[in-house]
């Protein structure tokens, strides 16, 4: 990844910008906005001026059927219910139709206005060289009409307001009362024209239902002739109910009295059949037609006073006296009388039963002859019902023809037709001009140039580069470095043998020993942050590692010698010009960031990188904690850190992490192999001992590149 500044100006990547540099420009420019703006504005005004005016008038109409209850012809459709989203589209094109065009235009007499008929005006020099040579289509010769069409068409508008039946007739013109003329006469011309298509729709119908009624006729009559004839050849004259035909109706009335004889024989026989029984079983006075009878109520009289004078006399006579003994003999024969009475009732009922027994066989007969009969008979009906139905329907088609002819006479007087819309709301002489709009156009041309000149200076502003600046950090008070060496007395290390799983093929050997403390060069002091960095970034050198960024690693050879205010200075010094990440693996900051993830997640594969990247407020800078047990997490996975930080190196230019003295000695195994550089910070005066044992740890370990920082001599700690 590159690593160097945009040469020419142009913004490094991460700059700010600076809104004040720009403020600056547009003031120090004002007049490349103003005079544009004015020169807009005047144009604007003066266009709006000369162009000449136009008016717009609108007329609305409503699409409802013109038919009332009287004028409706019989069985047609409501008011309205022919007009829907489709009908009324296509009513507005009938509208803008070319045939109710050429109408309107001769009624307007716009052939010869200057303003709609091209040939009328007045052509100027170029127009008139560019129709000799053929470039304009004036010179052709075309119907008047058709000259103006163009411009009509151009000048009018209709469209349906939305859910609704209402179409709205717009019409433009430089003359206010010919607007208002124009869209009057086009509705108007739109009713005359659907009151002619009904008028001659009815016209055409009448006609050809002149034309047909005629033969229809003939064919009703020669179809009605056929079925009397056919009726009489075969018997099948039709009886009182005028439907059912004679042998029919005769075999119908024969039905209806078998019944009544079958009903008559059955109650005779039941009646004389319930007498012999009551007779047999000594019960003759309860049969109603014995009880009934005249003769024999007068003989159960005379019983009765027999009776009664029997019983008188036993009471003074005994059984045997020739008083009693007759009177007995005559309630004996009294008696046998009623039994012979009894008789002859049932006897006179069985010879009613027998008569009705005879008629019905009789009807029977009777009734077997006719429904031979009628079975012929249903065999010509059926071709009879054929011939029927055939009258029938002609004569039905003829009746419906002659009422649709008469209601088509009655339509075709003038004005009979009303058409299916009508003028809601006519037009108006217009006040006020439609176009232009004077000022909406003279604001936003004059708000269009000045924007225009005003981007244009901003964008030449962004382009030269000064709109930009490096993004600020917060001020790190570092106390500049006294020295930048390699602490004396120590034997110096083999070179690190190559990293197997390291990203570069390059192995860097670890510095020399340095020689003692009096023998070192001197550093100047500095006073900012960047000035106290200097030598350390000019020890690092300015060349990257060769496919990725460099990885930094920032350590202390004792607790609070300034490792972390060190990192943090360069981070933010790296951060301005280069995409850099601070990697803090401190103890402190895996203490604060406990409850969230950080590089033991991201290494265990627990959390991804957008899990455990953070920024620092106010700057660029992006920041990664350490997480829970780094160092038991590395122990766990070999090489997990290797993916994390190559990911990482292959979006940032500087990866510098910051490891304190008390996590130096669990994360050195795991971080040293994967590191380009090695920062060493040491109070040289108090850490003598520790920063040698310190070197030598980092050496054994195979550490790159160790560079040992020593503050100034006043041991003033860096603040981070």
């Amino acid at each position: 990844m590159s690593k160097e500044v945009a040469a020419g100006g142009a913004p490094a990547a991460g700059d700010d910008l600076d809104l004040g540099v720009i403020w600056r420009a547009l003031v120090r420019r004002r007049m490349w906005i103003a005079l544009p703006t004015l020169l807009a504005f005047v144009g604007a005004f003066l266009i709006v001026n000369l162009i000449t005016p136009r008016y717009k008038a609108e007329t609305s109409v409503l699409l409802v059927s013109g038919d009332t209850f009287y004028t409706r012809p019989e069985g047609g459709a409501g008011a309205g219910s022919q007009f829907d989203e489709e009908a009324v589209q296509s009513e507005v094109q009938v509208i803008m139709s070319r045939d109710l065009a050429r109408d309107v235009i001769g009624k307007l007499g716009l052939v010869g206005n200057p303003e709609f008929d091209p040939d009328a005006r007045v052509l100027g020099l170029s127009q008139r060289v560019m129709q000799w040579i053929g470039l304009s289509g004036s010179g052709k010769v075309r119907p008047p009409e058709e000259r103006v069409l163009a411009t009509y068409y151009q000048r009018l508008n209709v469209f349906p307001l939305p859910r609704s039946r209402v179409v709205a007739i717009e019409f433009s013109s430089a003359d206010p009362d010919l607007a208002a003329r124009a869209a009057n006469t086009i509705a108007e011309s739109y009713l005359d024209f659907q009151r002619a298509v009904k008028q001659s729709a009815t016209q055409a119908a009448s006609q050809w239902l002149a034309e047909t009624i005629e033969p229809l006729r003939k064919q009703v009559a020669e179809a009605e002739a056929k079925v009397e004839d056919f009726r009489a050849r075969h018997g099948l004259m039709s009886g009182n109910a005028g439907e059912v035909t004679l042998p029919a109706q005769q075999l119908a009335e024969l039905s209806a009295q078998l019944s009544a004889a079958r009903s008559a024989q059955a109650e005779a026989e039941a009646k004389a059949r319930l007498i012999r029984d009551m007779i047999a079983s000594g019960r003759v006075f309860d049969i109603p037609d014995v009880a009934n009878n005249e003769f024999i109520r007068r003989l159960l009289e005379q019983r009765i006073a027999l009776r009664a004078q029997l019983a008188l006399e036993e009471r003074t006579l005994l059984p045997a006296h020739p008083r009693i003994k007759q009177l007995n003999a005559q309630i004996a024969d009294l008696e046998n009388q009623l039994r012979q009475e009894a008789q002859r009732t049932v006897r006179s009922l069985e010879n009613e039963a027998s008569l009705a027994a005879a008629r019905v066989e009789s009807v029977q007969k009777a009734f077997d002859t006719q429904s031979a009969v009628a079975a012929k008979a249903k065999e010509s009906e059926v071709e009879l019902r054929a011939l029927e139905r055939e009258a029938r329907t002609q004569r039905e088609q003829l009746e419906t023809y002659l009422t649709r002819y008469r209601e088509a006479q009655a339509r075709e007087v003038e004005n009979a037709s009303p058409a299916d819309a009508r003028i809601v709301s006519r037009a108006v002489v217009p006040g006020t001009p439609n176009f232009p709009k004077k000022v909406p156009i003279i604001a936003i041309v004059t708000l269009v140039a000045f924007s225009l000149a005003a981007t244009l200076v901003i964008a030449l502003e962004l382009l030269s580069g000064r709109a930009f600046v490096p993004a600020a950090a917060p001020p790190a008070h570092l106390p500049p470095a006294q020295a930048v060496s390699e602490p004396s007395r120590v034997e110096p290390a083999p070179p690190p043998s190559p990293v197997t799983d390291a990203p570069v093929s390059a192995v860097v050997e670890a510095q020399a020993p340095a020689q003692p403390r009096d023998e070192r060069e001197a550093v100047p002091a500095a006073t900012t942050a960047a000035d106290a960095l200097a030598p350390l970034m000019a020890r690092l050198g300015d060349r990257p590692a060769e496919g990725r960024g460099r990885r930094l690693l920032v350590t202390e050879a004792a607790a609070g010698a300034g490792a972390v205010p060190l990192a943090r200075a360069l981070a933010d010094d790296r951060v301005r010009t280069e995409r850099t990440i601070l990697l803090d693996l401190t103890a402190g900051e895996a203490m604060r960031g406990a409850r969230r993830p950080g590089l033991a997640e991201l290494a265990l594969g627990s959390a991804s990188f957008s899990d455990v990247i953070g920024r620092d407020a106010g700057t660029r800078l992006h920041r990664v904690s350490a997480g829970t047990n780094l160092a038991d997490a590395l122990a766990q996975k070999s090489g997990a850190l290797e993916l994390p930080l190559l990911a990482l190196d292959q979006t940032y230019e500087w990866v510098i992490l910051v490891v304190d003295a008390a996590g130096l000695e669990a994360l050195a195994p795991h971080v040293l192999p994967h590191v380009d550089h090695v920062v060493l910070v040491s109070e040289e005066a108090e850490q003598a001992e520790a920063t040698r044992a310190a070197y030598a740890r980092l050496a054994e370990a195979k550490a790159r590149d160790i560079i040992v920082v020593v503050p100034q001599a006043d041991g003033a700690r860096a603040a981070a």
